[in-house]
């Protein structure tokens, strides 16, 4: 279906249109299918790559990054596909529309709407080649820094933190926890969290959490060490914002990612800390500024190591 006259169009039209047209939109919503799920698949795959980030070593340090941006670009392609096939869709559903209500009184609309559709079926098809064409190198890459690093990598379970008193007990008192600790002392955060959002993620549990307090353990109380490599650990966690407490995509998730990742001036921890990306947001207006007493959603707190004195 590429041709842009009237004269083409005319037999086309008069002969089995109907037919053809239904068929060209079922081949349309088999590009949507497809590539809806091939946006399900690079997103687990992007999250499975966020989580390594801890272990990514120097060797390996810029083929991460050059893979999160090429990933980034990824999903601005699909989104741009999906975009174009879901309104190509639309645009045949309507051109039948108006064959089915009369043909000869709308054929020149009809022949119209058909040299439109085959330009953009032209950019569908010019755009799904560029994404095809650098896609199976991305994907490989993603998929081979994730698989070495889960080599090593063992999340710990939320059980390790059992034996700790913690600071916060949930269960004693059932409240929202406004403050954020960085403890030197203990080489741990304490992370700010609503406690209606502990509730949930009990109840949806599954059982894994015996007690609201064990949901804290393992979610709310961060080793410091996850925040080792600050400009990696400020994109995981930009990630997480977005895509686990927004419920955003992870295209959104990325772009934000890649944007703050050299913010040096924003500790990583305060971007795990904010609940919401409002939070995050009024964050880094009081950072750019320099005004951090202006900051009210959360109180920081920190834990720093005594000094040590030489004796004489």
């Amino acid at each position: 279906m590429l041709f842009y006259n009237f004269d083409l169009l005319d037999n086309f039209v008069k002969s089995n249109f109907i037919a053809n047209l239904k068929t060209e939109r079922n081949s349309i919503m088999q590009y949507i299918d497809l590539y809806h799920n091939k946006k399900i698949n690079l997103s687990s795959i992007t999250t499975n790559m966020i989580e390594t980030i801890s272990l990514i070593d120097e060797d390996n340090l810029s083929n991460f990054k050059q893979t999160i941006q090429d990933l980034k670009t990824a999903f601005e392609n699909i989104e741009i596909i999906e975009n174009l096939a879901n309104n190509l869709e639309k645009d045949l559903t309507s051109t039948i529309a108006l064959y089915d209500k009369s043909l000869e009184n709308n054929a020149n609309e009809i022949k119209a709407n058909l040299v439109e559709y085959n330009k953009q079926k032209e950019r569908l098809l010019t755009k799904i080649f560029e994404f095809e064409n650098t896609n199976t190198i991305v994907l490989n890459s993603a998929i081979q820094i994730s698989l070495n690093s889960h080599k090593k990598n063992k999340k710990p379970d939320f059980k390790a933190f059992e034996n700790d008193i913690p600071k916060i007990d949930v269960e004693v008192n059932p409240v929202d926890n406004n403050v954020l600790i960085i403890s030197e002392k203990e080489q741990k955060a304490y992370l700010p969290f609503y406690y209606s959002e502990i509730e949930k993620i009990y109840k949806d549990s599954n059982n894994r959490y015996a007690t609201l307090q064990d949901v804290v353990n393992d979610l709310y109380i961060i080793p410091l060490s996850r925040f080792k490599n600050s400009s990696l650990s400020r994109l995981r966690e930009c990630f997480h914002l977005i895509r686990e407490k927004e419920n955003s995509s992870t295209y959104k998730a990325l772009d934000l990612g890649l944007e703050l990742m050299f913010n040096y001036k924003l500790n990583p921890i305060i971007i795990a800390a904010c609940r919401n990306l409002d939070e995050l947001d009024i964050y880094l207006d009081c950072l750019e500024t320099n005004q951090l007493y202006d900051f009210k959603c959360f109180e920081i707190k920190f834990e720093v190591l005594p000094k040590i004195t030489n004796k004489k």
